[in-house]
């Protein structure tokens, strides 16, 4: 009996009840699993993708990767680059002058508004980011040859999912 006149637990049933709690539910072992095998995959892909584009990559960082894929969709302001990378826009411009030096961005005036200058692929930028997606879509291609159709429909089933509830999360948290 303890002080408080209840009994105490057992040493055996306070070890038992530690073990069990230590042991980690399966879902959470299946999260554990995806957090390992994410980044490995994806850095095999992308290390595939760069040694098949070496020449062409040579001199593209990874943020000025993701500022040319952004400029694939259209042009953008330095204020709309800045957000969409969620970085400053000083640090936003020192990206962009490299790809401009680098010949694979360009600067325009904004027929809307003087003031503001947009951000577009140039010729050589928007050659780069197509062979860079043929190249993806090809490499993806023989990545997810492995799976059968059935398991492909599913995987995209699951990434929609995914996204769905992402999209749905960030709204909700720019509305706090």
């Amino acid at each position: 009996m303890t002080p408080s006149g209840t009994k105490s637990a057992s040493p055996r049933k306070t070890a038992a009840a530690t073990a069990r709690s230590t042991v980690p539910n399966p879902r959470d072992a299946l999260v554990d699993r995806y957090f390992e095998l994410q980044p490995q995959m994806q850095r095999r892909f992308n290390l595939g993708l760069h040694r098949e584009l070496r020449e062409e990559l040579h001199s593209v960082t990874v943020h000025q990767l993701g500022v040319l894929l952004l400029l694939r969709s259209g042009s953008v302001s330095m204020r709309e680059l800045s957000k969409e990378l969620d970085v400053s826009e000083s640090a936003a411009t020192a990206v962009t002058d490299r790809l401009v030096r680098q010949g694979l961005v360009e600067r325009q005036d904004d027929p809307a508004d003087r003031r503001v200058v947009r951000l577009a692929l140039s010729g050589a930028g928007a050659s780069l980011v197509t062979k860079l997606h043929e190249t993806a879509c090809r490499r993806t291609a023989t990545l997810l040859a492995v799976l059968s159709d059935e398991q492909l429909a599913q995987l995209i089933s699951v990434m929609e999912t995914l996204d769905a509830a992402s999209t749905d999360r960030a709204l909700a948290d720019r509305v706090r």
